[in-house]
């Protein structure tokens, strides 16, 4: 670096000087990944890198843009961290929640081994009386099978009997029709012979009376 180089940075030194003492002051009370800590250094790296680029000065402009990757890679570091810690809490809400459903778990299970003997007799009772009423049901539907068919059969009897009545009433009609029938043409043959020898003897009177007629004539 020139003279006359450092003599032109030398006011802008002495007028970097206040900002120098609060960058060491919060150096000494902060983190250099707190947020006030980066953007001070970043405040200061750009105004070096700005004065040492129109002063013509490398240094400066050089310990402005090394400011500036440090902070930068400070930032970066945090912002990593920032993120490795965010995955961790997550891990470990995992894990809690996984211990947790577990827990659970084995209590349902403990509590389902507890209360298995009381299922079991339950279930049993409850397949029993499901048992009996299958049966009860299973015997009235047979009962009442049994009744209706009987019915049907009793029924069945009583019509077969009232046809063989019917039958019989009819043929004893059908007799009393034809007998009364033969006793009407028996009737109707025995008026056309009487009316047949009436009017045989009328024509034989006929005849005898023309038979006197001609022998007295």
């Amino acid at each position: 670096m020139s003279t006359i180089s450092t003599l032109i940075a030398l006011p802008y030194e002495l007028g970097r000087l206040p900002l120098t003492v609060i960058d060491r002051r919060v150096a000494g009370r902060l983190s250099d990944t707190s947020p006030a800590h980066l953007v001070l250094d970043r405040a200061v790296g750009a105004t070096d890198r700005l004065a040492g680029t129109l002063l013509h000065n490398e240094s400066i402009t050089r310990r402005g843009t090394d400011r500036l990757e440090r902070s930068a890679n400070l930032a970066k570091a945090a912002r990593l961290e920032e993120e490795a810690e965010a995955r961790r809490e997550a891990a470990h809400e995992v894990a809690e929640a996984g211990r947790r459903k577990a827990a659970e778990q084995r209590k349902a299970a403990a509590t389902r081994a507890a209360s298995a003997p009381v299922d079991a007799q339950r279930a049993e009772a409850q397949g029993k009386q499901q048992a009996a009423a299958d049966a009860a049901r299973t015997a009235a539907t047979k009962k009442k099978a049994a009744e209706q068919k009987a019915a049907e059969r009793s029924e069945t009897v009583e019509q077969r009997k009232q046809r063989i009545a019917a039958a019989a009433e009819a043929k004893k009609k059908v007799a009393r029709t034809e007998a009364k029938a033969g006793l009407d043409d028996a009737r109707e043959s025995k008026e056309a012979a009487a009316e047949d020898r009436v009017d045989a003897k009328i024509l034989s009177d006929v005849v005898d009376a023309k038979k006197q007629e001609r022998k007295d004539g």
